[in-house]
């Protein structure tokens, strides 16, 4: 594994990310920047983290985990979906150009196009890591505040968005006991509070 060659390329995606040019909803070049660049540092970075200790920690192939967490989310940068199908042949074109063997870009599409657990379930320990890291990302509270400044749902319509989600993550994504143990408490508090707020409005 060329360490270098990683570390060069997760700073090229978050450069990506920080000075992005893609204008999101009817966002302005500034709103844009700003969305992209917190979208990196509430989501991918963790991911990331998450992906690297767990690969570690669990004996995967540590190049392809945190490769695919680098790119789990690059068609987001285009604003396009299903971000996971369209970004799983952008990360491997995008590792071809960069000198990888066809096989470990092989390895990394397939991470990525399984990280949603939707269309395609992950079945090796490298897509099940990035995959978890990705749902446990979801249980840290600024990723929420990120979400609540951009969406343009109404706000019970997002509690109960938001609901759903960490439902679906702790339940359906998260493919290792200790990392689920992990995430209980943020999971039970974020669970508790939407679920709160929702009865509220409701009254």
């Amino acid at each position: 594994m060329d360490k270098q060659k990683i570390d060069q390329i997760e700073e090229e995606i978050k450069n990506l990310h920080y000075n992005s040019r893609i204008a999101k909803h009817s966002f302005t070049d500034a709103d844009s920047k700003e969305f992209y660049s917190q979208f990196w540092d509430f989501h991918v970075r963790p991911v990331i983290e998450y992906s690297k200790q767990m690969a570690i920690k669990y004996n995967a192939d540590l190049e392809v985990v945190w490769l695919g967490a680098i790119l789990h989310d690059l068609a987001r940068l285009d604003d396009v979906e299903p971000h996971d199908e369209i970004g799983s042949e952008k990360g491997y074109k995008f590792l071809l150009e960069k000198g990888f063997s066809e096989e470990v870009a092989e390895k990394i599409k397939d991470v990525i196009k399984t990280h949603r657990c939707k269309k395609c379930p992950p079945e090796t320990i490298e897509q099940k890591i990035v995959a978890s890291a990705d749902a446990m990302a979801h249980f840290l509270p600024p990723f929420y505040f990120w979400i609540a400044q951009y969406s343009n749902k109404k706000f019970t319509d997002l509690l109960d968005f938001n609901l759903k989600k960490i439902e679906r993550d702790y339940n359906e994504k998260i493919f290792f006991a200790d990392e689920k143990k992990m995430v209980e408490k943020q999971y039970n508090i974020l669970k508790e509070w939407f679920s709160y707020t929702i009865k509220s409005n409701e009254k």
